[in-house]
């Protein structure tokens, strides 16, 4: 009975923690979905987990050497991917983080899909095994995309448009746009508030000496708000938050050094609202 109630135990300690990690990765996912591919998401999470675990290695233990094994054992991968994580510098192009860029830069570059005689992208019958878009899109992005599905994506994007009797498909844009130019300032401002976020939570959760000061982390909610005044809260909440913004600038104004002197330490505070439709999941809708 021992036995069983230890296993008993462990599996409910994995499933707890499985249950929050997922809480914290899937907005982040969802963000991804639609600008990064899943391939190249994993590969950027392979990248950064064993770059924090080095820095974890090296944290626990002050001068001492990190070892491939050590490594290894944090991260669950075997010598030759974590000496590829560390050693690719270069960015990644469009083309290899976003299947609809890799399609349009195969169709500009690859001599199967030009002109021949003008070395422009050609247009192309949608169907065939040979020169056409499902061919294209085949060994651009896989034989699990159908040339309709990319089609249709790419019709949207405004990168191709279809013949006057709908058997050809010409490229118009060559560059895919997975993110708005409207966008990217709330994504900037967004990835930091995240990042900052997580910040608190990885300090309340890993301090190493327990005289650390833990960091103020906390949320206020309900699930009791009735739908009619859902508007209502939500500017009330707002006027709220932004006085108390202010109170803050003015606190951290106070503290400041002037510019003309040297720089100190970093202090910051993050505000955030967020609400679910009614009847789902938080752990799925948050």
């Amino acid at each position: 009975m021992g036995q069983v109630a230890a296993r008993t135990e462990d599996k409910t300690q994995v499933t707890w923690l499985i249950s929050a990690m997922e809480r914290m990765i899937r907005p982040l996912v969802r963000f991804a979905v639609g600008r990064v591919s899943c391939r190249a998401l994993l590969e950027l999470v392979r990248e950064i987990y064993v770059t924090e675990a080095r820095r974890y290695l090296e944290a626990e233990n002050p001068g001492k050497r990190v070892t491939t094994s050590a490594l290894a054992l944090l991260c669950g991968l075997d010598g030759r991917a974590i000496k590829a994580c560390e050693a690719r510098d270069q960015e990644l192009a469009l083309s290899d983080v976003c299947s609809e860029a890799a399609i349009l830069e195969m169709w500009s570059i690859d001599e199967a899909f030009l002109e021949a005689d003008s070395g422009e992208p050609a247009d192309l019958l949608i169907h065939g095994p040979h020169g056409t878009f499902q061919r294209l899109v085949s060994r651009a992005a896989g034989r699990a995309v159908t040339p309709q599905t990319a089609l249709d994506r790419l019709l949207e994007s405004g990168n191709v448009r279809l013949s006057e009797d709908g058997t050809r498909v010409r490229l118009v844009d060559p560059f895919y746009m997975p993110v708005a130019p409207s966008e990217r300032t709330a994504i900037e401002a967004g990835s930091f508030a995240i990042n900052r976020l997580g910040k608190a939570v990885a300090h309340n959760t890993m301090r190493h000496d327990s005289s650390e000061v833990a960091w103020l982390q906390q949320d206020r909610w309900t699930h009791r708000i009735p739908r009619e005044r859902i508007a209502i809260v939500r500017a009330e909440i707002r006027d709220l938050i932004e006085r108390h913004i202010k109170e803050v600038e003015k606190q951290m104004e106070h503290e400041e050094l002037s510019p003309s002197e040297r720089d100190e330490c970093s202090v910051g505070v993050g505000w955030y609202y967020w609400e679910s439709p009614f009847g789902m999941d938080d752990d799925r809708s948050s």
